[in-house]
């Protein structure tokens, strides 16, 4: 059975565009969480009166379908778990994903504990060297950057690679 596109909202009567703009939501939501920004986006790139996606906003938030500070906390939980970012990266994905600065603040907060990012840093840390030694400096640079582009703090990514240095006087010049 193929799936078959809504009438256009442009040729639907307002109390039509508002039950379509409501129908699509669902729809939207039932694939995932997000947030009542990128809700609101995603339904006006559709092409829904703004009235109609402001109701469908209040109907979703009123029987709980639609809660930012839900949803951010369960996107900060997916990035930390399964994605092993670290509290900066999370940060940026939550703005991405559209999310206000309360809500990323409270999933940071709630959700990235220095517990869970070290654990997140040495999962990664663990799958990157399989067990064996950073084996020169090019290498410990390699690492060093991409553990800071998942969002780890790099006083934690020392503290992390420390144990893996080949050479135990310390870090490697990181200048060269």
């Amino acid at each position: 059975m193929a799936l078959r596109r809504a009438t256009p909202p442009d040729h639907m009567d307002p109390e039509e565009a508002r039950q379509a703009a409501y129908a699509t939501a669902l729809r939207l939501l039932a694939g995932r969480d997000m947030a009542t920004a990128r809700l609101r986006d995603r339904l006006a790139a559709r092409g829904f009166p703004a009235g109609a996606i402001d109701e469908s906003v209040i109907r979703l938030t009123g029987i709980g379908a639609l809660d930012d500070r839900r949803s951010a906390h369960a996107a900060a939980r997916t990035l930390v778990m399964v994605r092993l970012r670290g509290r900066h990266r999370v940060g940026r994905e939550l703005e991405r994903l559209g999310f206000g600065h309360d809500e990323i603040e409270e999933a940071l907060r709630d959700v990235v504990d220095d517990d869970a990012e070290a654990g997140a840093l040495a999962r990664v840390v663990r799958s990157k060297l399989q067990g064996r030694p950073i084996p020169d400096a090019a290498a410990y640079r390699r690492l060093f950057a991409s553990l800071l582009r998942r969002g780890f703090p790099a006083g934690l990514i020392r503290a992390a690679l420390g144990g893996h240095w080949r050479r135990r006087g310390g870090e490697p010049d990181l200048e060269g």
